[in-house]
């Protein structure tokens, strides 16, 4: 498993390649590579984005349950 640090970093340093590689080399493959960095970066970004929100908005229902049931009692 990668460390956090590393994993958390992954989605900026495909946009970060994707733009460099795009910008330093005159090249259609590499405008291709780089179009897919870019697009995978993001997408990446949006997905983890999401899921985050989806658990926190679970957490946050749970324990508004945990907090009903205890005052039901």
């Amino acid at each position: 498993m990668l460390p956090r640090m590393i994993y958390e970093l992954l989605p900026f340093m495909y946009l970060s390649v994707g733009i460099g590689g795009g910008m330093a080399i005159n090249s259609m493959i590499v405008f291709i590579a780089s179009v897919l960095l870019m697009t995978t970066g993001i997408l990446v970004l949006t997905m983890r984005i999401s899921y985050r929100r989806e658990i926190r908005r679970v957490r946050q229902t749970y324990e508004v349950r945990q907090i009903h049931a205890s005052l039901a009692k």
